[in-house]
C-alpha cells in the first residue's frame, strides 16, 4: 500500500506545475531517492465516478487526481511491471495484471487484495495480461494474454476459474495485438477476437504463428456456462479494435482498425449493418444506456463520437455512461490520453476543442547516467522515444528537473575533466555532441560518409548505430550498421581513421579514460573487441564474448559482462586477473561501473523469465577480493546504467523499467 488507505478521499500536487514535483513514495530498502513514475504498459483508466484515473506501470499501479493530473497514491509495488488495470463497473473492485502473468482483484475502498489467480504453468514464458474486463455484474473477470489466444474467467471473489477457452492450444501469435473483450449484458456470453482454426496450421516449430491473414479479425463467441463456441465471425478485413454487446443483449458491435464499425444478430449471427463512412481511423464502439451505438474515433490530431445511427457528431459526453474502455468517463469528465513521447497527459473536456497538458513523470528509459563533478547533479541520456537529457538535483531530490529536448535519439552522457557535460546523440547518418548547460550549444558533428558500394549494390545504405566522445583528444568515435568504426577528428574536421571493426551492426562504443584504448561491441553475438587509438590495430587477446564494459578510473583494467560471471581484464599485461562468478539472478551483468577510486564494481542485471525474480539486482563488488558486499533490489525490469558521485558515497541506478534510483553506500564502503 501507497501513502494513503484509500486514495478516493484525497489529492496533492499543483495542477497548474510546469514540471511535477517528484514523489519519494514506498523506496526500495537502501534507496534514498527515485526519478520517474515507471514506463506506461497499456491505457490510463478511470474510476466510474470518473474523479481518478488509473495507471498501469513498471513501478506499480499509481493513482492520479483526474482535476489536476497529479499523483496521490502508488499501489502494488511488489513485483510492479503492471501491463493492465481496469475498474469494475460498480467501481468497487480493480483488476490488475502483470507481466508475469499474476492478475489480482483489490477492494478498492479498504485497498487491500482480496483475490489471486495466475495462468497454468505450461503458459507462463508468454503470459503478459494485455486485458482485463469484468461483467456487467462484476462478479466476473475476463483475461487475455498479450501473446497467445487464450481467455480465462475467473470469479472475482473466490478466484475460482469459471472458464478457459482455447484451452487445448497453446500457440503463440507473432503481430502481439490487444484483443478486446466484451460480456453480454446478463454475463451468459462472452465475445473476442480470435484466429479460425484454420490458422493454426501456419504454427511454427517453436509454436508461434507469423501468418498475418486473420490472425486478429475475427470475432469468436462462446457460451461461459457450457464452454461451447457458438460462432466466429469473419467479415471483418482488418484488426477487430473493439466489440461490444448492446444493452438489450440482441447485438454485437465491432469497430475495426480501418475505420469500419459492423453490427450482428445475436440470434442467429447474421451481419445487419456495416457503416463504412466515418473516416479510416480506428473505431472504440459502445452502447449508450438507452441502446445508442456510438464510435470513438482516435487519431493523433482529433478524438470525435459519433452518434452510428444518424449519422452524426455527438457534442456532449454521454453523462450516465461509462463502460467505454480507457476512454469515456461519466459526468462531463475528460478523455485523457497519455503522451510518453513529450512527457504529458492531454486532457480533452467538454466545452474544449484543444486539450489541457499536464506534465508527469513517466519520463521514459534513461540509458546512460553521469554525475556532475560536484556531486550535486545527476545527468541522465534517454533512448529512441524520448530524444531528451535530464538534470536532477540529487540535493533536493523531489524538486522539478531540468530537461533539454534535443534531435537525435539514443543519448549517452558523459563530464570532460574541466566539469562540461556532453550529450552524444545521433540519427541514422548523423553523430552531434551538446554542450548540456551551455545553452545546448552544439559541440560536434559528424556526419556518414555515402557508401557507393551500398547504392552499387542495391541494398540500403549503413546508418551510424552508435557514438562517444573523447574529449582529451578532441575525437567523436562512430560506429556504422555495417560493422565500420571512424575516428573523427571534432577540432580540425576530418576523419582520422577509418577502419573495418567487425562485420555487423556495432551497439557500442567506448574510449578509456586515458583515450588510448577504445572498446566496440556487436549487436549479435555478442562480438567485443578492443582497438588501440593511435595504431588502429586490435589486441588479439581481448576476450571477444562480452556483451558489457566498464574502464576503471585509471584504465588499468577492464570489467566485461559475460553470461555467468564477470571478468576482469588486465589491458596492460592483457590477461584475465579475476572472474566472479554471477548468482543465478545476476546472470547477463547488463551495467557496469568502477567507483571513482576504483575499489569497488558495481553491477546490474537484465530481468530474467522463468525464475520467479520480482526486482533485478544490483550489486556492488569489492575488485581485489570479488566479495559482492552488497545487494540492492528495487528495479522491475533490466538494470540499463550505472554511475557513482565523485565522492562513491551513492551508486544511481536506471532500469528499464522507466526510473533512476539512488543507493546509499556509505554503510558499505
Amino acid at each position: 500500500m501507497g501513502k494513503y488507505a484509500n486514495p478516493l478521499h484525497h489529492a496533492m500536487g499543483n495542477a497548474t506545475a510546469k514540471i511535477p514535483e517528484i514523489p519519494i513514495w514506498m523506496l526500495p530498502d537502501g534507496a534514498i531517492a527515485r526519478l520517474g513514475l515507471g514506463r506506461i504498459e497499456s491505457d490510463v483508466v478511470f474510476s466510474p465516478d470518473g474523479q481518478h484515473a488509473v495507471v498501469p506501470s513498471d513501478i506499480g499501479v499509481l493513482w492520479y487526481d483526474v482535476s489536476t493530473m497529479t499523483p496521490i497514491d502508488l499501489w502494488d509495488t511488489d513485483r510492479g511491471y503492471m501491463s493492465a488495470v481496469s475498474f469494475s463497473p460498480d467501481g468497487q473492485r480493480l483488476a490488475t495484471g502483470d507481466g508475469d502473468g499474476l492478475v489480482k482483484v483489490w477492494d478498492v475502498q479498504h485497498g487491500v487484495c482480496i483475490a489471486q489467480m495466475e495462468r497454468d504453468e505450461a503458459e507462463k514464458p508468454y503470459h503478459l495480461v494485455s486485458r482485463l474486463v469484468f461483467s456487467p455484474d462484476s462478479q466476473f473477470l475476463a483475461v487475455s494474454s498479450l501473446r497467445d489466444y487464450i481467455v480465462y474467467v475467473w470469479n472475482t471473489e473466490t478466484g475460482q476459474r469459471v472458464a478457459k477457452f482455447h484451452a487445448d492450444t497453446n500457440y503463440r501469435w507473432f503481430p502481439f495485438l490487444l484483443r478486446p473483450i466484451a460480456f453480454s449484458p446478463e454475463g451468459s456470453l462472452i465475445a473476442c477476437t480470435m484466429p479460425d482454426d484454420s490458422l493454426f496450421t501456419h504454427v511454427n516449430p517453436e509454436g508461434t504463428i507469423r501468418h498475418p491473414e486473420h490472425s486478429s479479425n475475427y470475432i469468436a463467441v462462446w457460451n461461459i456456462k457450457t464452454g461451447e463456441q457458438l460462432t466466429c465471425l469473419t467479415e471483418h478485413p482488418d484488426f477487430v479494435y473493439s466489440v461490444t454487446f448492446s444493452p438489450c443483449g440482441k447485438f454485437l458491435a465491432s469497430g475495426g482498425r480501418d475505420g469500419a464499425v459492423r453490427i450482428w444478430s445475436v440470434a442467429n449471427w447474421e451481419l445487419l449493418h456495416t457503416f463504412q463512412h466515418y473516416g479510416t481511423e480506428r473505431k472504440k464502439v459502445f452502447y449508450s444506456p438507452e441502446g445508442v451505438l456510438y464510435a470513438l474515433e482516435m487519431s493523433d490530431e482529433a478524438w470525435i463520437v459519433w452518434d452510428i445511427a444518424s449519422g452524426e457528431r455527438a457534442d456532449r459526453f454521454l453523462e450516465e455512461h461509462s463502460a467505454l474502455h480507457n476512454s469515456h468517463v461519466p459526468k462531463g469528465t475528460p478523455f485523457v490520453l497519455d503522451s510518453t513521447t513529450r512527457s504529458e497527459f492531454r486532457k480533452w473536456t467538454v466545452e474544449d476543442s484543444q486539450p489541457h497538458l499536464f506534465s508527469h513523470l513517466h519520463i521514459g528509459v534513461p540509458f546512460s547516467l553521469v554525475f556532475a563533478p560536484d556531486g550535486k547533479t545527476l545527468v541522465g541520456g534517454y533512448g529512441s522515444a524520448e530524444e531528451k537529457v535530464i538534470l536532477w538535483d540529487i540535493t533536493e531530490p523531489s524538486a522539478p528537473l531540468t530537461c533539454s529536448n534535443l534531435p537525435g535519439r539514443n543519448y549517452s552522457v558523459s563530464v570532460s575533466l574541466h566539469g562540461k557535460i556532453y550529450a552524444t546523440g545521433r540519427d541514422d547518418t548523423t553523430a552531434k555532441v551538446w554542450d548540456i548547460g551551455n545553452n545546448d550549444h552544439l559541440f560536434a558533428t559528424f556526419t556518414l560518409p555515402q557508401h557507393k558500394n551500398a547504392e552499387a549494390a542495391q541494398k540500403p545504405p549503413p546508418v551510424i548505430s552508435t557514438a562517444a566522445i573523447a574529449y582529451k583528444g578532441n575525437l567523436l568515435a562512430c560506429g556504422d550498421s555495417e560493422g565500420t568504426l571512424y575516428l573523427w577528428n571534432i577540432q580540425q574536421q576530418h576523419t582520422q581513421r577509418t577502419f573495418k571493426a567487425h562485420s555487423e551492426w556495432i551497439n557500442f562504443i567506448t574510449f578509456s579514460p586515458d583515450e588510448k584504448k577504445i572498446v566496440s561491441i556487436t549487436h549479435y553475438g555478442p562480438v567485443s573487441r578492443m582497438w588501440d587509438v593511435e595504431s588502429g590495430e586490435p589486441i588479439e587477446t581481448f576476450p571477444e564474448k562480452t556483451y558489457a564494459f566498464a574502464f576503471s578510473p585509471c584504465s588499468a583494467l577492464i570489467a566485461l559482462g559475460k553470461g555467468k560471471e564477470i571478468l576482469l581484464w588486465d589491458i596492460n599485461c592483457r590477461e584475465t586477473l579475476r572472474s566472479i562468478p554471477q548468482p543465478q539472478d545476476s546472470w547477463s551483468p547488463f551495467a557496469l561501473a568502477f567507483s571513482p577510486c576504483g575499489r569497488y564494481l558495481a553491477s546490474g542485471a537484465w530481468w530474467r523469465r522463468g525464475l520467479g525474480i520480482k526486482k533485478c539486482p544490483v550489486r556492488l563488488w569489492d575488485v581485489e577480493s570479488g566479495e559482492n558486499i552488497a545487494t540492492f533490489r528495487g528495479h522491475s525490469s533490466d538494470v540499463q546504467c550505472l554511475a557513482f558521485s565523485p565522492d562513491g558515497t551513492i551508486l544511481a541506478s536506471g532500469g528499464y523499467d522507466g526510473t533512476i534510483l539512488l543507493w546509499d553506500l556509505k554503510p558499505y564502503l
